[in-house]
């Protein structure tokens, strides 16, 4: 069967704030899929293939190929073409792209799957697609490749099919060890090998060795893709792939984008203890994690091995700094044991620590977040190179706060329909939630204020240039100088 899979383009608020993942989840469908010799998969990565090609989109900027460019490129004999929408704002580009598919192969059959998709099912079969996959897609879409009629495969929907918007998720893999490697092969990899979603050393590859989460912040919206039950790559399979980067594309630096990296102990010591095997081998390798690791499942012999193995960036999801807000958000998490565990990267010098934090989330009352703002302040005095990433709460579409958030009124109803809606929705940039207790403008000046605690105020000469020279030349500059204190920080380990 002849087999296209679409990465489409991504969008941003901002042309500051572009992040880039490597693709793991569709570049996994990928090689899942050649793993059947009578499959021929093609590849077009939307994203990376027309990454120069930045266009104003609603209020913010579409990254990509454009729709008549990535149409130019599907064969017209595919059979089967996959579409993946890892995001509830690119529904509009899905729809746009899904749309011209039917015009331009009529006969084939047209999947999409992601977060979309699993989070609203109903919004997404709106489009022209033919079917939909509700959580992990290899299963279903391999069963759809072998001919299985989609009606007897789990997780598989079309409009007829999913009535009165019940239904199951896609068979989750139990053993992620079966799964074959993410696709190497496709024509951007290499451009992908030059982009990180932090300061990096080197050449960066991206890692994902678990699924799943067993817990169930508010805020949270894993759990529709990849469930509760959470799943786990051996230790052996895990280091047979960072070998394997090691030797054959030349990865320094390794962003591990699991959620619950740690979660098991024993399995996280043992990667640790194989990267720094390597590393003794002459491999020179580095990594961060920039999705953020559950503080609680760190102590001092954990910590002291990702010191050994060259964790340059470890990035922490802490939230809130009053008690009585985690429990609001079924976040459970002891503040005191992530001090002991902050008080611990700080002196074992972890080069950076950076720390998730949200802001205007309900229930946010002035006392809280006065608690919050003397924790973090305390959480400075610790020393380290410690960095805050300051997070507008967003209720994202289909989780427990969204709907939470509907319920109180805080938000519209439809407010999820990312069809109709003309903003962004973006951590960085997008206030959502207006509450009792916080309108836009407290929520930016409590932003502020914590903002004030780790960062000075730019100097005058900074924000001047910045208005006059042009985006594209301060984004070449600012990670020109990312480079510089990355190959700095290399020389002196």
């Amino acid at each position: 069967m002849k087999i296209t899979l679409i990465n489409p383009p991504f969008v941003f608020s901002s042309k500051d704030h572009v992040v880039i993942s490597h693709c793991i989840g569709l570049r996994i469908l990928s090689s899942t899929l050649k793993a059947n010799s009578s499959n021929e998969v093609i590849f077009i990565d939307s994203l990376m293939e027309g990454y120069s090609n930045v266009q104003p989109f609603r209020s913010g900027y579409k990254i990509g190929l454009d729709t008549d460019k990535i149409i130019e490129k599907i064969p017209r004999d595919s059979d089967l073409i996959g579409i993946s929408v890892p995001f509830s704002q690119l529904a509009p580009v899905a729809h746009d792209i899904v749309d011209h598919i039917k015009a331009y192969v009529p006969k084939s059959t047209v999947v999409m799957g992601g977060i979309y998709p699993s989070t609203q099912p109903q919004l997404s079969l709106t489009s022209k697609t033919d079917y939909i996959v509700i959580g992990e897609g290899e299963v279903a879409l391999s069963q759809l490749a072998d001919g299985k009629d989609a009606k007897n495969i789990i997780g598989v929907y079309c409009r007829e099919s999913l009535v009165d918007n019940t239904y199951r998720n896609a068979l989750e893999i139990e053993d992620l060890d079966q799964l074959p490697f993410p696709d190497y092969s496709i024509p951007s990899m290499e451009r992908y090998f030059t982009k990180s979603q932090r300061a990096r050393i080197g050449r960066v590859a991206a890692l994902v060795t678990s699924r799943g989460c067993p817990y169930s912040c508010e805020f949270c919206s894993i759990h529709p893709v990849f469930g509760h039950n959470y799943r786990y790559r051996s230790p052996e399979n895990v280091l047979q792939e960072i070998e394997f980067l090691v030797k054959k594309y030349g990865i320094r630096f390794l962003e591990i984008e699991d959620d619950n990296f740690t979660l098991r102990k024993d399995r996280a010591v043992k990667i640790l203890e194989g990267i720094i095997y390597l590393n003794e081998k002459g491999a020179k390798l580095a990594w961060a994690t920039p999705n953020g690791i559950r503080i609680d499942t760190l102590d001092e012999d954990v910590i002291k091995l990702i010191k050994r193995a060259n964790g340059q960036n470890i990035t922490v999801a802490i939230e809130h700094g009053d008690q009585e807000m985690l429990k609001i958000m079924n976040k459970h998490l002891d503040l005191d044991k992530a001090w002991e565990v902050l008080k611990l990267l700080v002196k074992y010098e972890i080069p950076n620590i950076s720390v998730f934090f949200m802001i205007g989330y309900p229930g946010e009352t002035i006392e809280r977040f006065n608690n919050a703002y003397k924790y973090l302040k305390n959480v400075r005095n610790l020393g380290g190179n410690i960095n805050i990433f300051l997070n507008n709460t967003q209720p994202y579409p289909n989780t427990s706060l969204f709907k939470r958030c509907v319920e109180a009124g805080y938000i519209a109803p439809d407010s999820d329909n990312y069809l109709k809606r003309d903003d962004i929705l973006d951590t960085r940039d997008t206030i959502s939630i207006v509450t009792a207790d916080f309108d836009a403008k407290e929520v930016l000046r409590r932003k502020a204020s914590l903002e004030q605690i780790f960062y000075k105020a730019p100097p005058l000469w900074k924000k001047v240039s910045k208005q006059l020279i042009p985006t594209k030349i301060w984004l070449i500059l600012r990670g020109l100088k990312k480079r510089i204190k990355s190959a700095i920080t290399l020389l002196g380990t």
